[in-house]
């Protein structure tokens, strides 16, 4: 089975927005910018640095004081919300496969 290739996307901010940009468009067909709030672009700078969903959630967890099954849920919503929006994450099997568990 041939391994689905992640979305290239590059998180900027500006006007005190964060965003993600589609890297590798080609053609007229514009992908729009996603707009992202705080915690939104620090899940992503976590994925961008291979940090597992499971990860996340711990640091979230703590960093926020909520349990883990909120932030795991906060996660995965978040990655659901990605995948809307036409970006793949290599996070997104490891968050299909922590919720078979």
């Amino acid at each position: 089975m041939e391994k689905k290739r992640k979305t290239v996307c590059q998180l900027r901010k500006a006007a005190g927005i964060y965003w993600l940009l589609h890297m590798d468009q080609a053609g007229p067909a514009y992908k729009h910018p996603v707009p992202l709030n705080e915690s939104g672009a620090r899940i992503w700078q976590m994925l961008e640095q291979h940090r597992k969903p499971e990860q996340i959630a711990r640091a979230f967890a703590q960093e926020y004081e909520i349990s883990y099954e909120d932030a795991t849920a906060d996660i995965r919503q978040f990655l659901e919300e990605l995948k809307k929006q036409g970006i793949e994450t290599d996070a997104e099997e490891a968050a299909k496969d922590q919720g078979d568990s």
